[in-house]
């Protein structure tokens, strides 16, 4: 039962990484945050290192290490907000070169904010 909770855990550190890589830059964009949205594009540069190298992402790996620990038989029967998680993860009709197109246009975008930065709020 432990590695299922592991599992679950590190399921749910994975979708809160991703949804910061996502909403990380319109967050700091919109609170004007140099800081945050330098971490941002150093997860964003991350990112695209384990893309151009078609390296796993380290989480994907300490999953399936977990669910193999875990579990003789089926993964997650019947936990929808788990299987839900996975969808967003894993997601099946997108290829590596698509994902790696859009995060290459997203990484311009927030390298362009440097330049173009928002307007101070008064």
């Amino acid at each position: 039962m432990s590695y299922r909770i592991a599992t679950d855990l590190t399921l749910a550190v994975h979708v809160l990484w991703i949804a910061f890589v996502i909403l990380g830059f319109p967050l700091f964009l919109y609170l004007n945050s140099t800081r945050g949205r330098i971490i941002h594009l150093l997860a964003l540069a991350a990112m695209m290192v384990m893309q151009v190298t078609r390296t796993i992402c380290p989480l994907t790996h300490l999953e399936v290490y977990l669910k193999s620990k875990g579990s003789a038989g089926p993964v997650y029967p019947g936990q929808f907000m788990i299987e839900a998680a996975e969808r967003f993860i894993y997601v099946e009709d997108l290829t590596l070169e698509k994902i790696s197109c859009a995060t290459i246009l997203y990484f311009v975008i927030v390298v362009l904010s440097f330049w173009f930065r928002p307007v101070k709020k008064r």
